[in-house]
């Protein structure tokens, strides 16, 4: 007899094979699954035969007769061990594929011309490996993820030339790779991520030019790898990502050309690499900051137009390599970093024409240990 049980040991191992998770995540992916296995529609829900079921190879959805096939065989509910790529359809509304509730490999929504909205995918509850939606030319929402928890791969959305929102993500807690949200023109916000928690790798958020503020990101509280925002053309405050405590990789906020402030990411105590604050023309502000205080690689601030001072960075005792502050115009204030002691590598303080020496001096003096730069800036 086949079983929806048999997915729990082929999603974990996926999950196994790209971190080391805790229990609880585990515990966590084998109840998306089971829990997927009790969904509110299929065949024989009423007399109590519904048996699910588990379909062993890789789907390609090209039409809805490719999707009514699929639902015939899975049955009144049902997860497959393989990849399921939706492409090429003609199809506005797809919302064939309700019964399902896993997939183990990949999760593939392509280079669908006309599709609108995929609301046939709302009892998908984990993916085992990479959600990837991308080149769907009309595609206005992602209304049909909502039942989506658990991605044990990468979750990318890209060059959805229509898309204004990612609501239909807001159930996604945990991402075992990489985040990345990128190229789509239209895309006005991402709060339908609030729901998450944990990205295991890298979360990146670029080259969105509609996007005009990062309203409530405040339920992550951590990032594995890098957190990149950067080149996203019209996006003008950081408003709230208070609940972020560790970033493992670098963190990069460059190329906003309007961003005027980092409002609230004070949960955050650490960087693991390097931090990046660079030609953000109108930023005037890091005062979100002020919980950091250690950043491990290089500290990085430069081109920042109208950037005045550092409040913000008092919190900040160590950094592990260099720190380099240069050709910011206006910056005529560092006792913001009244609260470094330690800077492990070269100190390179250049080019800040409004910046009294004298502050750099201090700073130089109080915590440098390699190699020292301080020029062109205010005498």
């Amino acid at each position: 007899m086949e079983s929806g049980y048999f997915t729990i040991p082929i999603l974990i191992d996926k999950f196994r094979k790209m971190i080391k998770p805790s229990k609880n995540i585990v515990v966590s992916l084998a109840v998306l699954v089971l829990v997927g296995c009790g969904g509110d529609s299929g065949v024989g829900e009423g007399d109590g035969l519904c048996e699910p079921r588990v379909l062993t190879s890789d789907y390609v959805i090209r039409s809805s007769e490719d999707a009514t096939r699929l639902e015939r065989d899975g049955g009144c509910e049902y997860s497959i061990t393989g990849n399921l790529e939706i492409t090429r359809s003609r199809l506005r509304v797809f919302e064939t594929l309700n019964r399902l509730t896993a997939v183990g490999g990949d999760l593939l929504i392509h280079d669908n011309e006309e599709m609108q909205s995929f609301a046939g995918l709302n009892n998908l509850a984990a993916v085992g490996g990479n959600v990837h939606i991308f080149a769907n030319e009309a595609l206005v929402n992602l209304e049909g993820l909502t039942f989506l928890q658990t991605v044990s791969g990468d979750l990318r959305v890209y060059q959805n030339e229509r898309l204004v929102d990612v609501d239909g993500l807001f159930k996604v807690e945990t991402v075992a790779g990489d985040v990345r949200i990128d190229n789509n023109h239209r895309l006005e916000q991402i709060d339908g991520l609030f729901g998450l928690v944990t990205v295991v790798g890298s979360l990146r958020l670029e080259f969105n030019p509609s996007i005009k503020l990062i309203e409530d990101l405040s339920n992550l509280q951590l990032v594995g790898g890098d957190l990149v925002i950067e080149n996203n053309a019209g996006m003008q405050l950081i408003e709230d990502m208070s609940g972020l405590i560790k970033v493992g990789g670098s963190l990069g906020l460059g190329q906003n050309a309007v961003l005027d402030r980092v409002e609230d990411m004070s949960g955050l105590t650490e960087v693991g690499g390097d931090l990046n604050i660079y030609s953000n023309e109108k930023l005037t502000s890091v005062e979100g900051l002020r919980g950091l205080m250690l950043v491990g690689g290089d500290l990085n601030i430069y081109e920042n137009d109208k950037l005045t001072d550092l409040e913000g960075l008092e919190a900040l005792a160590r950094v592990g390599k260099d720190l380099n502050i240069f050709d910011n115009e206006k910056l005529a204030d560092i006792n913001g970093l009244g609260g470094l002691v330690a800077i492990g590598a070269r100190l390179f303080i250049v080019g800040n024409t409004n910046l009294p020496t004298g502050q750099a001096e201090a700073l130089a003096e109080r915590a440098a240990s390699g190699e020292i730069s301080i020029v062109n800036n205010r005498n």
